[in-house]
């Protein structure tokens, strides 16, 4: 075996040892918090992989490393373990090269957990801040919705109706979509959806009331495909390759106009501050959004709302 064979079996070998298919990454976080409360003790961060995109995404991180290692460092470590101490140097090489402070992130945590399930701050490297002002990704993309076929259409406004990330669009079959009642019983005239989203979290959500009867007249007439020994209503060809960020921002935004508007405001509000100080939203309303697009901070639904301020 040559020895960059020998270093890339070694971090597959470790990453494995990582895995915990099958289980809730969601579930586990909270077990865990409920722990340390009874102990009295600080909470830890949760490591591990828990989907096999994450486990796809962190060996061809961990390749790059190596090939980089081959390049660089070859006569200096023996196994994958003695190249942990070019960790640093790798990530900031790609920091120079203009990776982005989320990209640098999740370059850490790959490296982490192929070093054994680590923390990515033990690697010696300082990630730089991730600030809301610097998320360029997806913004006003393909909104307008202009698709070749009828199935890519029908994809995009389904999208905008259930704010699903890719994965989550994806697993989509004709049973996660049902009548919402409040609590008396009673029908409310909008539609939920179930999304089983990434980290195990699996949740009814709100359909986007603009999108009520699309959905119905869609799903009459629906043709589904099997997968996984499920009916699901698309596949990859169907969904657009960019925009969906910017999908999921109008489906926050419409959420949040439409809790506004329908008594959902708590009166505590949320202060904005850095590059969006000065602006504010109702907590209430922002936790209602954060639920429904599969999130649990508030922080991060604020980075949806940016079609607001536009």
């Amino acid at each position: 075996m040559s020895k960059k064979s020998f270093l890339i079996h070694g971090y597959k070998c470790a990453l494995k040892r990582q895995t915990h298919f099958g289980e809730s990454k969601h579930q586990a976080k909270m077990e865990a918090r409920e722990k340390c409360q009874r102990e009295n003790k600080a909470y830890e961060t949760i490591h591990g992989i828990f989907s096999t995109t994450t486990l796809n995404n962190y060996d061809k991180i961990c390749k790059r490393f190596v090939e980089w290692i081959m390049e660089n460092h070859r006569n200096e470590v023996k196994t994958y373990a003695d190249s942990m101490q070019f960790a640093a140097e790798w990530l900031s090489k790609k920091e120079g090269e203009g990776l982005s402070a989320w990209s640098l992130n999740l370059y850490g945590s790959a490296l982490a957990s192929s070093f054994g399930g680590i923390s990515k701050h033990d690697l010696g490297y300082s990630y730089p801040a991730r600030e809301r002002k610097n998320i360029i990704r997806n913004r006003n993309d393909n909104l307008s919705g202009h698709y070749a076929t009828r199935r890519q259409r029908n994809a995009h406004k389904m999208l905008c109706a259930t704010g699903c990330r890719r994965s989550e669009m994806l697993r989509l079959r004709k049973e996660d979509f049902r009548i919402q009642v409040d609590g008396d019983g009673r029908e409310t005239g909008c539609l939920e959806v179930y999304k089983r989203g990434k980290g195990g979290i699996k949740r009814w959500c709100l359909v986007n009331p603009k999108y009520t009867d699309f959905v119905k007249n869609f799903l009459q007439g629906a043709a589904t495909y099997s997968h996984a020994g499920e009916e699901r209503l698309f596949q990859k060809n169907d969904l657009p390759k960019e925009g969906i960020h910017s999908i999921r921002s109008v489906y926050a935004c419409d959420l949040y106009q439409y809790f506004l508007k329908n008594g959902y405001a708590s009166g505590e509000i949320y202060h904005c501050r850095k590059e969006l100080a000065g602006y504010s939203y109702d907590k209430g309303i922002l936790k209602e959004v954060s639920y429904n697009l599969q999130h649990s901070r508030m922080d991060i639904v604020i980075t949806y709302l940016w079609v607001m301020r536009e």
